[in-house]
């Protein structure tokens, strides 16, 4: 549709004794287009979906890893996928939309089994037929996963024991994230030289969540260092290397794969120290039974981690009286790694480098 208007428009133009008047009539056309309001926009337009589950997961270093982890789990289950209609992305997370609501509880049980978090649901009326007594509802579905990755070195105040929501016996204590499925699996940073089964503990997202002021992330994934192996004892004697050492632990704790760890004190040197400086650490670690000597490890440097004023006496004040922060927390072994190995890898590639420049300067 369109209007056509004809406007005059009239000025005076110079001095007030000396004034010129000008006119001119314009004409302006409108092109009008009808639209729906967006209340009517969304009830006339029902039937596309019905349910929409929104993924979520908000860090201060806005890593992807852990929504990685759940998009490769959704893409390896088509049975979970089938019932999509649509996936959008978003800054935090996805959103999938469905037609039925029970096809979207499904799924959200899905991602809570995979990754720990808490859900919500809310719903929006959008129309209603009093006389069939009918109801076009919109469900929403939100997932908030835990904001902790896994190998996240973390911080567990000791006040979160008054809260009810501390994760036992690692209460006040520097963890590492060692495992991550529907609960948090958190192995002691610092473990005693006693007993392995003391050194792991499960956090539920139901705690977590209750109590996310008392749970502090120091490093994430991206602060990692390579140490070389330099010797490794067990605690229960033994040298180091696959020794096949039998704890006198409960079965759960071997169902949960925590049989392959072992309590050792390993002394450890950063990889970009060989050859500079002679500096050697030592530090007691649950991968006692995967370490060797040779072996590359990654770990956190906490001697030279440089951290704010407050952060670090929120961080004293959150420590129980017994624990000492380590100088280096090992996180997990290097596969194929040895020492060097990087250094020898670079020396190939400069090699080639230099073949095929030869190979151009004689042709």
């Amino acid at each position: 549709m369109r209007l056509k208007v004809r406007l005059t428009i009239r000025a005076d133009v110079g001095e007030s004794n000396r004034s010129v008047t000008v006119q001119q009539r314009v004409p302006i056309e409108f092109h009008v287009q009808w639209k729906q309001c967006v209340d009517c926009n969304r009830e006339f337009t029902n039937r596309t979906w019905h349910a929409v589950v929104q993924l979520r997961q908000k860090r201060r270093d806005e890593s992807k890893k852990a929504l990685l982890l759940l998009e490769s789990a959704i893409a390896r289950n088509a049975e979970v996928r089938k019932h999509v209609l649509r996936a959008d992305t978003s800054r935090n997370g996805f959103d999938f939309y469905f037609m039925e609501l029970m096809h979207a509880q499904a799924f959200a049980s899905y991602l809570s089994s995979v990754y720990p978090m808490k859900i919500k649901t809310a719903q929006k009326l959008v129309s209603e037929d009093r006389r069939n007594n009918t109801a076009n509802v919109k469900t929403t579905t939100v997932c908030d996963m835990v904001p902790l990755n896994r190998y996240d070195l973390i911080v567990c105040d000791k006040r979160a024991a008054k809260d009810g929501c501390g994760p036992g016996r690692l209460n006040g204590r520097m963890c590492l994230v060692e495992k991550v499925s529907s609960t948090l699996q958190l192995v002691d940073a610092s473990p005693s030289r006693t007993n392995l089964q003391d050194c792991f503990a499960d956090l539920y997202p139901e705690k977590y969540w209750k109590g996310e002021k008392h749970f502090r992330i120091v490093f994430s994934e991206k602060r990692l260092v390579r140490f070389v192996v330099m010797d490794v004892e067990l605690c229960h004697g033994g040298s180091g290397g696959n020794n096949e050492y039998e704890y006198d632990d409960g079965d759960d704790f071997h169902k949960n794969g925590n049989g392959k760890y072992a309590l050792a004190d390993v002394e450890v040197a950063r990889e970009s120290d060989l050859g500079v400086s002679e500096e050697t650490f030592h530090c007691i670690t649950h991968l006692g039974n995967l370490l060797e000597i040779g072996d590359v490890v990654l770990g956190y440097d906490l001697v030279s981690a440089v951290l704010a004023g407050a952060d670090e006496w929120s961080m004293k004040n959150a420590f129980n009286s017994n624990f000492n922060v380590p100088d280096i927390v090992l996180v997990k072994k290097v596969k194929g790694g040895g020492a060097g190995s990087s250094s020898q890898q670079e020396t190939a590639e400069t090699e080639k480098m230099e073949k095929k420049e030869k190979s151009k300067s004689s042709s």
